[in-house]
């Protein structure tokens, strides 16, 4: 009798083991967030400066062209600035490369501008240059950063 019930409490005590080390696998995947700045075309709404063209270069670059320039008149274009993930970023900097002579202004954004998820800023950028008929090209560099309260 004594051995059958050391048998049966072995039984259990294994049984009982058993269920409390089993592994449970789960695949999947978890996104957590994302996070990204970009420039993208022109505003189609906001009308440009003859003689100036802007383009996305890169995602955080911009590409800009004055063609025949009159002496020390304004030329502006416009484009976008995208916030284009989930969580709000900052423009950590705006860096214009600019050929001798000529200088650029950027509107409607400025470092330190605060981004929303998904937000989408309409700005500018006005350049000038004291040479009349001059033809030249310069980019306009963002830096984006992860911003957190």
């Amino acid at each position: 009798m004594l051995s059958i019930a050391l048998l049966v409490s072995l039984c259990v005590t294994g049984i009982g083991y058993a269920g409390w080390t089993d592994t449970v696998s789960v695949d999947g995947t978890v996104e957590t967030t994302s996070w990204g700045g970009s420039l993208s075309d022109p505003d189609p709404s906001v009308p440009s400066s003859k003689n100036i063209t802007l383009s996305v270069a890169s995602p955080d670059t911009l590409k800009v062209r004055v063609s025949y320039a009159k002496a020390n008149t304004p030329y502006t274009g416009t484009f976008k600035v995208n916030n284009t993930g989930t969580v709000p970023i900052k423009i950590k900097s705006i860096v214009p490369d600019l050929p001798s002579g000529v200088t650029a202004s950027v509107s409607g954004v400025s470092e330190g501008y605060l981004l929303e998820p998904g937000e989408t800023k309409s700005a500018g950028v006005s350049t000038s240059t004291p040479v009349e008929g001059k033809e030249y090209d310069f980019t306009v560099t963002f830096t984006f950063v992860l911003w957190n309260e």
